[in-house]
């Protein structure tokens, strides 16, 4: 029987987690770590994707992002695998590193983010690595360290979650802090699963990836709608061939451009606009991956996202919604 498709909504707010085989590790030595850290942030940077908290463990990790206009699996599936080939051409270890697929929790934009801020940080507490919350700040290899200000790692989005906590960085950081420590007894674990159990009650039974997912009712019902209908876009656009061209010339005609001008980098004007039409209805319309259009483009993934979400009112005017 095909598996599921994960539940990916552009813009959601997910929970990733993923464990290592037995006997197994992520984690043996300070290059493990950075390598990790390295090649993190090189595919949320790539993928245009938001971090709002993660944790290296000895055998598996947590992350808390943002998705950008893409799919999740093209950030995990890329990172799983170079994770893999890293180290197994360190350690002489032959076939997958993981248990399986990763684990994935769709999150409505409430107080539930801190929830799960706090959830991925207290990791290490809770494995004994770490014997007090304030021992968090020693450990290296997980998102705490940033947003208490002690360490700068160029992908975690501090501002975003520290704006959570108060109206400045220090009373941020202290709220945020007597945070963990209130979760430190066990309520936030058991918290985070009641949200999953409540949520997702009546909506989903068995192991079905739609139970993963935390907010209202009507937030469930609708990120189970979005990602059934991103699914049969990409479906659509793999049977019409994958190929951008009809696109890309369906969206010149209706901006009186010519298809290298589509193609080429503008400073506003209609080639700018075509520009960004076509990121939103290539990627929202049809389920192209961002990587896909910014190879077309030639530009950097993270700008597609940009350019999609300013296309979106642009393909609304120009009626290509439907295209």
């Amino acid at each position: 029987m095909p598996r599921k498709a994960r539940l990916s909504v552009p813009g959601a707010v997910t929970h990733v987690m993923a464990r290592c085989l037995d006997g197994l590790c992520l984690l043996k030595d300070k290059d493990d770590g950075r390598f990790f850290v390295d090649t993190l942030s090189r595919y949320l940077n790539d993928t245009g994707c938001r971090c709002y908290a993660w944790a290296l463990m000895t055998n598996h990790y947590h992350v808390v992002l943002r998705l950008g206009e893409g799919e999740l699996w093209q950030t995990l599936k890329p990172l799983n695998m170079r994770l893999a080939q890293y180290h197994n051409k360190k350690y002489g270890h032959r076939g997958p590193l993981f248990m399986d697929r990763f684990k994935s929790i769709v999150t409505q934009d409430q107080n539930y983010i801190e929830e799960l801020v706090r959830y991925v940080h207290l990791n290490p507490l809770r494995a004994g690595i770490c014997t007090t919350v304030h021992a968090l700040e020693n450990y290296p290899w997980s998102g705490h360290r940033a947003l208490m200000g002690l360490e700068s790692n160029g992908f975690q989005d501090i501002m975003t979650v520290l704006n959570r906590f108060g109206k400045n960085n220090a009373l941020a950081r202290k709220a945020y802090a007597e945070f963990l420590s209130e979760g430190n007894n066990g309520t936030g674990d058991r918290l985070l699963m009641g949200l999953v159990r409540s949520s997702n009650e009546n909506i989903e039974k068995g192991r079905s990836p739609y139970r993963w997912v935390i907010g209202d009712r009507d937030f469930v019902r609708d990120v189970i709608k979005k990602s059934y209908a991103r699914h049969l876009r990409i479906s659509r656009f793999e049977r019409e061939g994958a190929d951008f061209t009809p696109i890309a010339l369906r969206i010149c005609k209706a901006y009186g451009v010519l298809y290298d001008d589509l193609l080429r980098r503008h400073r506003g004007g209609p080639g700018s606009g075509a520009r960004k039409c076509f990121c939103f209805v290539a990627t929202r319309r049809f389920g192209a991956t961002v990587k896909a259009v910014s190879d077309y483009l030639r530009v950097h993934p993270t700008t597609v996202s940009a350019m999609a979400r300013k296309g979106k009112e642009l393909a609304k005017e120009k009626r290509l919604l439907s295209i």
